[in-house]
């Protein structure tokens, strides 16, 4: 993957809106991910890249980080938080050059965003998407321990850990934001959210709740039928599991 990795990428201009400073991020180029499948919990698998890997988008001379998506909308009331909280206490430096983010990185840059985006007040949807994506690319880590490394079973259940610890962190936030928020949250319709929350719900042993959130995506008439199929799946081994 890592030969490749670097012609599937694009370096984006970005004009910081807390520091005002032009940067650049590297972004995956438009159809270029071959896609896979999507795992239990949504994690997107692409054949060639790890997309996840560039949905954080970073400023190296103020620190202030968001997903791309979300980098240059911060409100008046949030740019002054970013510049009171995190500016005052960040050091410029210059960009690296490299190729393609490592997985490690990612997960650094996403803390990033996500530290800056409980810091601006961001949402519950904003915080709890940012969590899930730390939770995918904690399992896309895991996935990359070399088999013949001494210490790949301690590594991979250290990472595996952790992508459930942000999980769980996912879980709560978007629940929430289940509750207080219009859809789309966090990119997702209804079916797809209560999907997740239904995913979640039973890795943290909450059968009764799983089941009820299941059996709302399984009788929607807007649901799709791979969404379905992984609805079905997930009831199966909730019964197992009771």
């Amino acid at each position: 993957m890592e030969t490749n990795e670097k012609t599937l990428l694009i370096d984006k201009k970005y004009d910081c809106p807390i520091c005002e400073k032009q940067l650049h991020a590297k972004t995956v180029k438009s159809n270029a991910a071959r896609f896979v499948d999507t795992m239990a919990d949504l994690r997107p698998i692409h054949s060639n890249i790890v997309v996840t890997k560039y949905d954080a988008v970073c400023c190296p001379h103020c620190g202030y980080a968001a997903l791309a998506k979300n980098f240059g909308s911060p409100t008046a009331t949030q740019r002054k938080l970013i510049r009171e909280k995190i500016q005052t206490n960040y050091k410029s430096h210059e960009e690296a050059e490299c190729d393609f983010y490592t997985v490690e990185t990612a997960i650094s840059r996403m803390k990033m965003a996500l530290l800056c985006t409980i810091t601006k007040e961001g949402k519950d949807s904003e915080i709890g998407n940012i969590c899930l994506k730390i939770s995918w690319l904690y399992q896309d880590l895991a996935d990359e321990v070399p088999e013949d490394d001494p210490n790949a079973a301690a590594r991979k259940e250290h990472y595996l850990k952790e992508a459930d610890h942000a999980a769980m962190n996912a879980y709560e936030r978007l629940t929430n934001a289940r509750m207080h928020e219009s859809f789309p949250i966090a990119g997702m319709n209804e079916t797809t959210l209560d999907y997740l929350l239904a995913y979640f719900a039973y890795k943290k042993g909450e059968h009764q709740t799983a089941m009820q959130l299941l059996s709302g995506v399984v009788t929607s008439r807007s649901v799709t039928p791979r969404l379905k199929d992984k609805a079905l799946e997930l009831k199966d081994l909730i019964s197992q599991a009771k």
